[in-house]
């Protein structure tokens, strides 16, 4: 039986809205027959990793270089600079889930870059769900090339059995509607381009300034929902829209959960060229489609608005990438490292 800890391991509590990723990826393994999570969730989940009683066998840590952004970010990023050379030293073995080109917040700039050159020497084992991410593993930390692989985002499969008609929206846009995403510059674009053919909806939690913000310099064109969907709800939005639309700023993004969401639903998906998004317009079995800049929206849109997916194709890779099968490559690396 294998052992595994997984950080973050937050505490989520029922009114609260959280990445799916940890719980999925929890569950996923504690379904395992050799295998298990032996740490609890946390409010802080660094510190309660620190205790040998919730040890594990193999360490496995998302967003590590990320723990500056975190609550007492300074504390727990020296905590866990001291954390992982323990680790190596007790014969653990490290997992590092390589999210993201670099954290999306700034600041702390030496702190982070620090825990990445740190874990990306002393992890067993990278993976990235974006063939990217094997690039920029080897640029960037060329020591660690021969420990990084690829490994497709694990994926759910919530297709309907079949597609409403009604359609509302031309772009949907949706999740925690934050500035790092680009929703303000694709927004800024509609209104200074002054396109106004397009019927854009804009869903997700915002915090009142934010959303205010927001509301202020959207065109007559946008209608702004400041509600965190749940998994129905969303599901009827993208059923009522011809696209979901990605603004994501292509310097920090590789993968995307939204991306692997939206698929799930058997969305059609523009996003930038980057990271998953180009590597699924690759994918035949799939709708994805890449922007350098938001002018290339306009050519995308008009000409694949009325292309319709293929249910049985979206299933296929749904079901091939799902987290039963994730686990499993998991498993078989850390067991043969190929």
């Amino acid at each position: 039986m294998k052992k595994f800890v997984i950080f973050p391991n937050l505490i989520v509590k029922p009114e609260q809205k959280s990445n799916p990723y940890i719980q999925d990826f929890i569950r996923a393994l504690n379904e395992e027959k050799d295998a298990c999570v032996v740490n609890p969730s946390h409010k802080n989940p660094l510190l309660s990793i620190l205790f040998p009683k919730n040890w594990g066998d193999i360490f496995v840590f998302n967003w590590f270089e990320s723990i500056p952004d975190f609550k007492y970010g300074i504390l727990q990023s020296i905590a866990a600079l001291f954390f992982l050379p323990l680790l190596v030293i007790c014969r653990k073995k490290i997992v590092w889930i390589f999210h993201n080109k670099r954290p999306h917040a700034d600041g702390r700039e030496v702190l982070k870059k620090m825990l990445g050159m740190l874990i990306a020497r002393l992890s067993t084992l990278i993976l990235t769900h974006a063939t990217e991410g094997v690039e920029v593993i080897e640029k960037k930390y060329p020591y660690a090339a021969h420990k990084v692989h690829f490994v497709h985002h694990p994926t759910k499969n919530r297709l309907p059995i079949e597609y409403k008609q009604q359609i509302d929206y031309d772009l949907l846009i949706w999740g925690q509607i934050s500035k790092y995403k680009g929703i303000f510059d694709f927004v800024r674009f509609l209104q200074e381009e002054q396109v106004n053919e397009w019927k854009v909806c804009i869903i997700g939690g915002a915090s009142n300034q934010i959303f205010q913000e927001l509301k202020e310099i959207a065109p007559a064109c946008v209608t702004l929902v400041n509600h965190s969907p749940s998994f129905e709800e969303l599901g009827e939005y993208i059923a009522r829209s011809r696209f979901v639309l990605s603004p994501y700023a292509p310097e920090s993004v590789l993968s995307s959960g939204m991306l692997m969401d939206s698929l799930s639903f058997g969305a059609k998906v523009i996003g930038p060229n980057v990271g998953s998004f180009r590597d699924y317009a690759h994918e035949p079995h799939l709708k994805v489609y890449t922007f350098n800049s938001f002018h290339d929206i306009k050519s995308i849109v008009a000409q694949n608005k009325d292309e319709e997916i293929s249910l049985s194709d979206y299933r296929s890779f749904l079901e091939q990438h799902n987290w039963t099968h994730f686990i499993h490559t998991l498993m078989e690396l850390l067991t043969t490292g190929k």
